[in-house]
């Protein structure tokens, strides 16, 4: 059992450092609004795995990759609001665009309540099936059948959890350092465009994936 956690600890790792919409968000969030913001962001991601590991040793997220047309609605969802954030992204470039004859100090100052950052956190990580089914995909060949139990995916998704806020956090705190010297609304304006990008990028590849997959 201990050999299996560590070969799912390094897995999980691997997966983690790969880029992906998490990451982005959390960048776009600390060059908005601080480091303490986009951790708080991390923390609603990272709890996304704990809640997939435990339906995946459930078996629902089972239910949810053996049946396309629930795997598809969840992943469009996703994509939708990856949509929906990266349009924010975009009208808040265009509002600091505007304000580029302003100062930083004139500047009115972005205020987002702490419960938004972490359930938008959270929701990108839930509205992603693919965590559910990395899960359904790694256990089998880790665990025995009789292992595979509810608390024994909560467990891989801490692990999963604690490891991605530790890279999350890092990300946050270094986009907050750089953030202090990019306190031109223009410079602003076209970090924010690109994070924006970003999150459509992403969102256009899940809805081609998935349309991909139903029409196979």
């Amino acid at each position: 059992m201990l050999a299996s956690v560590l070969g799912f600890t390094a897995i999980a790792a691997v997966v983690v450092l790969m880029p992906g919409a998490d990451t982005i968000l959390v960048l776009r969030t600390s060059l908005r609004f601080g480091a303490r913001k986009a951790i708080v962001t991390a923390a609603g991601v990272v709890c996304g795995p704990v809640i997939w590991g435990a339906l995946a040793g459930l078996g629902m997220a089972l239910v949810i990759s053996r049946l396309p047309i629930i795997y598809s609605a969840v992943a469009l969802a996703g994509a939708l609001y990856l949509v929906y954030l990266g349009i924010g992204s975009v009208r808040a470039a265009r509002t600091l665009w505007r304000r580029r004859s302003e100062s930083a100090e004139t500047a009115p100052a972005v205020v987002s309540p702490p419960h938004s950052a972490f359930l938008t956190g959270l929701m990108t990580n839930l509205l992603n099936p693919k965590i559910g089914v990395f899960y359904l995909a790694v256990m089998p060949g880790l665990f025995a059948p009789g292992d595979v139990t509810i608390w024994l995916g909560a467990l891989l998704g801490a692990i999963h959890g604690a490891i991605g806020l530790i890279f999350l956090t890092a990300v946050a705190i270094f986009a907050a350092y750089v953030r202090r010297f990019l306190t031109r609304p223009t410079v602003s304006a076209a970090v924010e465009l690109a994070c924006g990008l970003c999150l459509f990028a992403f969102a256009l590849f899940v809805i081609m994936e998935t349309v991909a997959a139903m029409l196979a």
